[in-house]
């Protein structure tokens, strides 16, 4: 299977200089790319029962020629189908594991909560 061409508009990347305007460039690359969605392998609470720690298995990032400053640009965490900011998440790389820690409470009922409710997508591999 061949590689599908990105379908970005070059001509309005090349206008921007500033930082804000390349990650811009970079988060549309990133977007148009082979996206893989998966399920986290585990769900913890912490000890208050609030906040979440998501734990995906023998995965790794897809790096490619272009390497992003925060490894949080490579995914996107969605719960109940809804994408989460990445304002409310960590994003750490373990080993062979990849750990997103939420850092806000995101449910009213957390403990009715479990892995097949998230769902996380991103340029991720499986480690085989």
């Amino acid at each position: 299977m061949a590689r599908r061409i990105p379908n970005i508009n070059i001509d309005t990347t090349q206008k921007f200089r500033d930082r804000a305007g390349f990650k811009q460039f970079v988060l549309q690359v990133n977007t148009d790319t082979f996206i893989y969605s998966y399920f986290p392998n585990t769900i913890e609470l912490n000890e208050d029962k609030t906040l979440f720690t998501l734990t995906l298995l023998n995965k790794r990032f897809i790096v490619d020629i272009l390497e992003l400053d925060n490894v949080k640009d490579y995914i996107d965490v969605y719960l109940f189908g809804v994408k989460q900011p990445q304002d409310r998440y960590t994003v750490e790389v373990d080993g062979t594991n990849i750990v997103i820690n939420f850092i806000v409470d995101i449910t009213r009922i957390p403990e009715d909560v479990n892995t097949t409710n998230f769902e996380i997508k991103g340029k991720i591999a499986e480690i085989l």
